[in-house]
């Protein structure tokens, strides 16, 4: 699999211009029936990023994205701030066992999911996140966060009630996610600029129909402003003092 293989080519053009015009439409309209309110920050954030693996931030891969330099670099000015006040931090990835991949789900037969393998070096978390030792990596089966794995539970238990959803891909794996975390109660936050997809288009509108029912949709220094005021006393510790 050579890095040419899978780049992405804007061989097509896109009038991106028209679509925010319409989306701007749009949002007059979702305003005055009633969506589009917004959740706001709480005081306990935690931060999930979504298959931000260099299967899909680097080139070179099926799963590859777009502008993938771009959205790392808008990912990591959040998770510098974050770990400036030591917000917690939850990375995932797709990822399957084995050469027979006994846990690869019926999606493979819609996506090349069979192409993640869990032992690859393509299920690094992409360097240009500079992530650390301490912040967990989640291997998840599907698209959201929180389908068959631990997330949901360990950030109750830590008493978190506000998520940052970054990551790929827009139309599934990030919009699952942000659905699930709304689902379990968590106010759910997306960074603008932080969403990656393969194709013109899909970011603008799933970014625009999340931020109608489910997330609110924030501009990157709002949130790093937000992230630097954090208290860390806040948050549950799971580090704890037997009594003697």
């Amino acid at each position: 699999m050579s890095n040419k293989d899978y780049k992405f080519v804007d061989h097509y053009s896109f009038d991106e211009d028209l679509l925010k015009k319409a989306f701007a439409e749009a949002r007059e309209v979702y305003k005055e029936r009633g969506f589009m309110r917004k959740m706001g920050f709480g005081k306990a954030p935690a931060i999930t990023t979504v298959d931000m693996a260099k299967a899909w931030m680097s080139e070179g891969h099926p799963f590859t994205c777009d502008h993938s330099e771009e959205v790392c670099a808008e990912a990591l000015k959040v998770l510098e701030a974050a770990r400036k006040v030591g917000v917690p931090i939850f990375h995932t990835t797709t990822g399957f066992v084995g050469k027979e991949q006994w846990d690869l789900p019926r999606w493979d037969e819609k996506i090349p999911v069979s192409t993640l393998d869990i032992n690859s070096d393509w299920m690094d978390i992409d360097p240009k996140l500079k992530p650390r030792p301490e912040e967990p990596v989640i291997h998840k089966k599907f698209a959201s966060n929180f389908f068959g794995t631990h997330l949901a539970q360990t950030l109750n238990y830590l008493g978190v009630d506000t998520v940052i959803v970054m990551g790929a891909t827009a139309c599934a794996c990030v919009r699952h996610t942000v659905m699930d975390s709304t689902g379990y109660g968590f106010r759910t936050i997306v960074p603008e600029g932080t969403v990656g997809d393969r194709v013109p288009g899909v970011v603008e509108w799933n970014l625009f129909d999340m931020e109608a029912k489910f997330a609110d949709v924030v501009p990157v220094d709002e949130v790093v402003k937000y992230l630097e005021g954090i208290d860390p006393s806040v948050y549950t510790k799971h580090a704890r003092k037997f009594d003697k």
